[in-house]
């Protein structure tokens, strides 16, 4: 991983031969609804795009894409339940 000025880089040891590589990321709030994020890094204009925002109304625990189906993707959480 690398930090300085201008941001924060980490390396992979094979790299994608695609002219844009995508990422997913969510949020963790307790007090607020979360979203989950998809990002696209397009190599020939360095450049950082959301894609897309997803409301999400729980604190998500894990987030994973599909390996066959790019438009899909699951998300882990836990919700309470006061049965006293």
């Amino acid at each position: 991983m690398q930090g300085g000025p201008s941001g924060i880089g980490y390396g992979l040891k094979y790299q994608a031969d695609t002219d844009h590589t995508s990422f997913i990321t969510g949020t963790l709030s307790l007090k607020e609804d979360n979203e989950v994020h998809l990002i696209r890094f397009s190599s020939d204009r360095t450049e950082l795009k959301c894609e897309g925002l997803f409301s999400h109304p729980n604190e998500i625990w894990d987030l994973v894409s599909c390996p066959f189906d790019q438009r899909m993707l699951s998300t882990v959480f836990f919700t309470a339940s006061l049965d006293l």
